[in-house]
């Protein structure tokens, strides 16, 4: 008996095709890794352009992603009767908000996975996955830096990309602001990481200048685990999601913080404390400035930290922690496709 099939694309693009994707020369891990789960559970899954879309055996298309860009570019969707098309929703508004002020595209696919509460509660037949994580949290259960204590560790980081905004919900001209009012109060105790800074990152700032940051210290190198790592060193950490305006995206940023068990100064949307004890993170609005934050952050004594600390051995042990794994994110896809699948067999 065949194994029902899989279908996906993910911006493709021709040296991918083909399963090419899946080679041992690709570098799509997250790709790969999704495919030998869902070869667990039953499914065989290969690129789009390997398969005819009317076989019977092909249960579903899958597109991680997908962009008004694509309505003109993509030969592919038009081709694939309806009900076997489904789509994973994952990028927020900032980056792709096609998807999410106007339903038309999603309209164009049966089966829709999203994070975002605004949209799970319009659309009741959409399915509630995670934003899948950098490190895996599941690893993290017990602590593997018990080297670095209160004493010894270093005062402040950031680690995220110096991006160019333009939306209202971005946080990235926001991060600057407290990025540099923490360069300037700490010089020497604020570290910060990630790509593109003191560099111009759109085009005006090649001619007006662009912002340097004497406490940029680097990228990170390596993968999420070398990123904890680092973190680690660390007592607390700027942590603000590209977005505070669409409830339910919480990406891999809080996660490694506590993976690190460095406390994360959290600012993104609201209803964090749902998914996340409230006692393992420190809340950026419950501050009226950047002065009553730097206080609070100064003046914590050893016992309250680790009352932070506490919460997050806590957290990574208990079965909230597993929402926010990549084996959650597999199961969530796997469990609805193949209860769809059975049903149309059933009827």
């Amino acid at each position: 008996m065949q194994r029902p099939v899989l279908a996906i694309n993910y911006y493709f693009t021709a040296k991918e095709f083909n399963n090419r994707v899946f080679s041992d020369e690709s570098s799509a891990s997250g790709l790969k890794a999704f495919r030998s789960y869902m070869n667990t559970r039953g499914f065989d899954v290969v690129t789009l352009d390997t398969v005819d879309f009317n076989d019977p055996n092909v249960k579903y298309v899958l597109y991680f992603e997908y962009n008004w860009r694509m309505l003109f570019r993509d030969p592919f969707l038009k081709k694939v009767p309806y009900h076997k098309r489904a789509l994973v929703l994952l990028e927020p508004a900032i980056v792709n908000p096609t998807l999410y002020y106007t339903s038309l595209l999603r309209d164009r696919f049966n089966t829709v996975f999203t994070w975002d509460r605004k949209l799970l509660r319009k659309n009741p037949d959409y399915v509630q996955v995670n934003v899948p994580v950098g490190a895996e949290p599941l690893a993290y259960r017990g602590n593997p830096f018990p080297e670095y204590t209160f004493d010894n560790k270093r005062f402040l980081t950031a680690v995220s990309s110096n991006r160019w905004h333009y939306m209202p919900q971005s946080t990235f001209g926001l991060r600057r602001k407290v990025y540099r009012y923490f360069e300037n109060r700490h010089p020497g105790d604020f570290d910060l990481y990630g790509n593109g800074w003191n560099q111009p990152c759109i085009f005006y700032e090649k001619w007006f200048g662009h912002p340097v940051f004497k406490s940029w210290r680097g990228t990170i190198p390596g993968d999420w685990d070398a990123k904890v790592k680092q973190m680690a060193k660390y007592k607390f950490a700027i942590c603000f999601e590209n977005s505070t305006g669409q409830p339910g995206y919480i990406s891999e940023k809080i996660l490694d913080c506590i993976c690190a068990r460095c406390v994360p100064i959290y600012y993104g949307s609201k209803g964090l404390e749902k998914l996340i004890p409230r006692d393992a993170w420190i809340d950026f609005r419950d501050f009226d400035n950047l002065d009553d934050l730097a206080i609070f952050l100064e003046t914590m004594s050893y016992s309250d930290y680790y009352h932070y600390i506490s919460a997050m051995d806590r957290f990574l042990v208990s079965h909230e922690c597993d929402f926010f794994s990549t084996d959650h994110f597999y199961s969530v896809i796997a469990d609805r496709l193949l209860y769809k699948s059975n049903k149309e067999l059933e009827s």
